[in-house]
């Protein structure tokens, strides 16, 4: 994967090295990202301490997950912040290779939320997905309470494809050009 940039983000490979930083702590994720890292820049919920060293174990099980990393961190340009991640996940046949389907996820700090941040940062990765030759289609899932993912998820052209108990299932299909 490789660094991509909007007007106002940087979205930045979250790969193995970057991740052994952030199990560190935020002081040496800050020195190796080289911006500043606020506190849960993972959402309010999700400790990357505990978390990462489980996507580790997914980069052992799955080559191509760790060649991509675990999606790009967005950072804030004028402020050098760290204010969100975009999780990419390569989503596997039963014999673990990979399909030429991705799981895509977001999180923004509450405080850069409701500013389009979410949906730019969204609409780039989307646009770089999918020009990589092997991707066909991209699937998200969310909250059925959470209004605003719904949103996101549709200004950035998915479509609600399921319900489910606890979550939504969105799906967008490689536009042919």
């Amino acid at each position: 994967m490789e660094t991509v940039t909007t007007p106002r983000l940087k979205l930045v490979p979250f790969k193995l090295e970057m991740i052994e930083a952030a199990i560190k702590g935020d002081d040496e994720f800050s020195k190796i990202l080289g911006t500043k890292v606020p506190l849960n820049y993972f959402g309010e919920d999700i400790d990357p301490v505990q978390l990462l060293p489980e996507v580790i174990k997914i980069f052992d099980q799955y080559p191509v997950q760790k060649e991509w990393g675990w999606g790009h961190l967005i950072i804030h340009e004028a402020d050098n912040t760290l204010i969100g991640h975009l999780t990419v996940k390569i989503i596997p046949d039963q014999t673990g290779s990979p399909t030429d389907s991705i799981e895509f996820g977001y999180v923004i700090i509450p405080s850069y939320r409701r500013q389009g941040y979410c949906t730019e940062a969204s609409k780039a990765m989307i646009n770089w997905l999918f020009s990589q030759t092997n991707i066909k289609t991209i699937t998200a899932g969310c909250d059925p309470n959470n209004l605003a993912s719904k949103r996101i998820l549709e200004k950035i052209g998915m479509q609600q494809i399921e319900a489910r108990e606890t979550v939504l299932v969105w799906k967008l299909d490689k536009p042919n050009y």
